[in-house]
């Protein structure tokens, strides 16, 4: 992906790097799993927190495999755009958390590193390590406050160079005034074009999924029904 460098990097210096890792130190403490963040290409963007052992150990071992395990269930969590929860070829149990910006996927948490429900299928005898155990339903409410947290992070305005306020025309700004991220105005002005969901996804390189969640959040947004009543409306105020 040619854009991953410029969402992440952007995404990191908006946030700031250093508030991240000093969240992640906290969170994986508190909740004692092994986190960090990760680039869609599976590039550590942070100093992994709370590093379990025994995946140290594994690494070494038999790296080629836990990396392609790792990007697997990355790529699944960007087509399927939500968290991901699998279990590893040693039975360690594992996670993935999108991060998104304006409805993009910037990043992914990966973490997890436990035992999952007191399941015994790691190979425990090959080093000593202390897997923590974690009944499924409190995996499931860690990675939803992990993303949750995240979520408030999204100040709805798009990751680019120049800015959020720099080379907006007048029809931008009128948009901006409904709240419509720069994202969701090229989405409107191609659905005027004409084009379906698919060809707009093709056109931004983006997922068809993704393509309707903006539009949706389009149509909530200026409080209209469908796409007809949104390129009625953007004719009548000159707005494309």
């Amino acid at each position: 992906m040619e854009k991953e460098p410029l969402l992440y990097q952007t995404w990191l210096k908006k946030v700031g790097k250093e508030k991240i890792q000093a969240f992640q130190d906290s969170f994986a403490k508190s909740f004692e799993i092994s986190l960090c963040i990760l680039s869609s290409k599976g590039k550590p963007l942070t100093i992994w927190s709370n590093s379990l052992l025994f995946c140290h150990y594994m690494m070494r071992k038999n790296r080629e495999r836990c990396i392609r395990e790792r990007q697997d269930a990355i790529n699944y969590v960007l087509k399927q755009q939500k968290p991901h929860i699998f279990e590893c070829y040693m039975g360690l149990t594992l996670f993935v958390c999108p991060i998104f910006n304006c409805n993009e996927i910037v990043c992914v948490a990966y973490g997890g590193g436990v035992n999952l429900n007191k399941k015994e299928s790691y190979d425990s005898s090959k080093i000593d390590c202390n897997v923590p155990i974690l009944a499924e339903r409190k995996l499931k409410d860690i990675i939803n406050l992990l993303g949750e947290t995240f979520n408030l992070l999204d100040g709805r305005q798009e990751l680019t160079q120049e800015g959020p306020t720099k080379n907006r025309t007048p029809k931008e700004l009128r948009f901006l005034q409904n709240k419509l991220s720069r994202r969701e105005i090229e989405i409107v002005e191609l659905i005027n074009d004409g084009l379906t969901n698919k060809e707009i996804s093709e056109h931004l390189y983006i997922s068809e999924k993704t393509v309707k969640t903006h539009v949706s959040n389009i149509l909530a947004k200026l409080e209209m029904k469908d796409r007809m009543q949104l390129i009625i409306f953007c004719r009548q105020n000159n707005v494309v």
